[in-house]
């Protein structure tokens, strides 16, 4: 043999044997090269040996063990004796030095801690491969550690799915040690993973029933998780470190076994064969094995959850299990990942108003509140929520008046943004934050709404006006400005200028306190309001009868109603009470129209001084 180096490995107890010619095979011929240096603990890879050394304490003896080692390996030739007691006596009094640390740090990981960083070669699949049939699961985890390296790059795979050996071992121990051996398991899993990201290899790993073998151990390992919670409660302190290292292993397998399904459920058809095998139910317990701190088997839980629920009967069987009071547990969190995921999945949720309930009673308004400023998605959810009476009132205690009215008023605000705004300003409280204590708010969202003719800020503004108390008040400054385009627009061909007109007289039919005698004289009301509620009356008595209610005019027999419960302004609508007769007799059908005109009379008749109706 030639020009044979030992050195000592960088990070495990072993030595490296490095030679540049092969070995012939044994005189003996009764035992192969690759069998008796399996015997010996030696990993084969080409040119290089590494033989581990699993026992190396401060007691054993160096010359002796340098015996062993030359009696046992072939590749180490006598004449090397001396420069490999000087490596053993290296690592001897390496080892030493590190042993505290080790223990130490010894916890959980995905694996194995004695196996070294492996530089995997396309060339050498058929030794990876070979590994698998090895006595132990360290020697079948090198195996699918280095195949997991090759599959970490796109242009190896190809070579790897078409090799049908490689993928039926793979299968096989999948299949055979997945109850076992979880890191092996998670290794060998986390190859498929890395396959089933491009839809071309989903046949080939559908055919050796990968699928299958993932739904199978999340129905196992989900039924041993509540084994394990089950024993926790009553197990001692070193039982709970064993046990909750052991799920946490388990997270992982479980994480890249739903990554896998969900990267394979592309297909419509594989997606609702995995749905009849329960996959819902078993994702949703999935959402219970969170930890403390949020782990990958909960992100890819909801991410297929989230795939799951645009179909009706899959958010059903989620109901049917609290899927939202599971999520809700997952709030607040830091991932940001999988806040995003969980904000998509309570969106698709919240179009069942039970779920909405759900949602508000389990304190999420707060938490969608803070994400509304960088997560349009949240700011949907927000909206959704903003429809129920006990959100409206839990959204004065948040920030989100702030960051919306700051939107709006900078003119990024979405019309989700002020849809929100609209929601939330019907009740009281909030429409008094978003006017501020001096009516700043107000004014410089009517200067807005004014200038820029926005139909949904002035639907913000009439919500505004609805409410009683000093709100009202701060409304009288406009009443010119909204007088004159109902006057200008509220009939106008033009949708959009008749919208926004129509807004503007439905903001003045809703103040009480402005003084409204004095604004019919000064705009001249009474000959416009009598003109617009005249139209369609002169017609035959056919289409009379039949006649539909105009928008305008129904806000003008609203705002007549607030104007008659002042003395002064009721007496100014007397001319138009014939009118308002004849309205009520031709708009029978019409009950909204006919309520506010009753209101009208109502309001009349309330004050002492009569002669109205004579």
């Amino acid at each position: 043999m030639n020009h044979v180096s030992i050195d000592a490995h960088p990070t495990e107890p072993a030595v490296v044997v490095t030679f540049d010619q092969q070995v012939p095979n044994s005189p003996s011929g009764s035992q192969p090269i690759r069998k008796r240096a399996s015997s010996a603990n030696i990993e084969l890879s080409g040119h290089k040996k590494i033989i581990h050394l699993k026992e190396l304490t401060p007691e054993v003896d160096i010359k002796t063990l340098s015996v062993v080692i030359l009696q046992k390996c072939m590749y180490v030739p006598a004449t090397s004796r001396a420069q490999l007691e000087q490596v053993l006596f290296y690592l001897q009094k390496r080892g030493t030095q590190r042993i505290s640390a080790r223990s130490r740090s010894s916890s959980a990981v995905g694996i194995d801690r004695r196996t070294p960083m492996l530089t995997a070669d396309l060339n050498k699949v058929d030794e990876y491969i070979e590994c698998f049939y090895g006595e132990t699961s360290v020697e079948k985890n090198k195996g699918a550690l280095a195949l997991l390296e090759l599959s970490k790059h796109s242009l190896n795979l190809m070579s790897l799915v078409q090799n049908e050996t490689l993928m039926m071992a793979l299968a096989r121990v999948f299949r055979e040690e997945y109850k076992r051996h979880t890191e092996l398991s998670t290794n060998i899993m986390s190859i498929f993973v890395n396959l089933s990201k491009f839809l071309k290899f989903h046949g080939i790993l559908l055919n050796h029933k990968i699928g299958s073998l993932c739904i199978g151990t999340l129905e196992h390992e989900t039924k041993r998780y509540e084994m394990w919670t089950a024993e926790l409660r009553r197990a001692d302190a070193e039982t709970a470190r064993k046990i909750n290292n052991a799920i946490r292993k388990q997270q992982l397998l479980l994480a890249v076994s739903v990554t896998f399904l969900t990267n394979v459920a592309f297909d419509i058809s594989v997606e609702l064969k995995i749905v009849r095998r329960k996959i819902v139910e078993l994702l949703v317990k999935c959402l219970d094995m969170h930890s403390d701190t949020t782990n990958s088997l909960t992100t890819a839980s909801a991410k297929f959850l989230l795939k799951l629920s645009i179909f009706k009967e899959n958010i059903t069987i989620m109901e049917q299990h609290s899927i939202v009071e599971k999520i809700l547990k997952l709030f607040p969190s830091e991932d940001d990942e999988l806040r995003k995921v969980v904000t998509k999945l309570l969106f698709n949720l919240s179009f069942n108003p039970l779920n909405v309930l759900k949602m508000v009673s389990g304190g999420l308004v707060p938490h969608m509140a803070s994400l509304i400023q960088g997560d349009n998605k949240a700011l949907n959810v927000l909206y959704l929520l903003s429809c129920n009476d006990d959100a409206k009132a839990m959204i004065a205690y948040t920030d989100a008046i702030q960051l919306l009215m700051r939107d709006v008023l900078s003119g990024t605000g979405s019309e989700v943004t002020k849809a929100v705004l609209l929601n939330i300003c019907l009740e009281k409280r909030n429409a008094q934050l978003v006017c501020g204590p001096q009516g700043q708010g107000l004014d410089l969202l009517v200067e807005m709404a004014l200038h820029s003719r926005d139909l949904m800020l002035i639907k913000v503004i009439r919500a505004i006006s609805g409410h009683d108390g000093p709100t009202q008040a701060m409304f009288l400054k406009w009443i010119d400005d909204f007088v004159k385009i109902a006057k200008t627009e509220g009939a106008d061909i033009s949708e959009s200028k008749s919208s926004f007109g129509l807004e503007c007289m439905g903001t003045l039919a809703e103040l009480k306190e402005a003084r409204w005698a004095k604004i019919m004289q000064s705009e001249n009301l009474v000959p416009w309001m009598k003109m617009h509620l005249q139209e369609g009356i002169q017609e035959s008595s056919e289409i009379t009868i039949l006649r539909d209610t105009k928008p305008l005019q129904l806000q003008i027999v609203i705002a007549c109603g607030t104007m008659a419960r002042q003395l002064d302004a009721a007496r100014l609508l007397i001319p138009l009470i014939d009118t308002f007769i004849s309205l009520l007799q031709s708009s029978q059908i019409d009950d909204e129209f006919v309520v506010q005109l009753l209101y009208v009379f109502l309001q009349l008749l309330k004050h002492k001084v009569g002669g109205f109706f004579c």
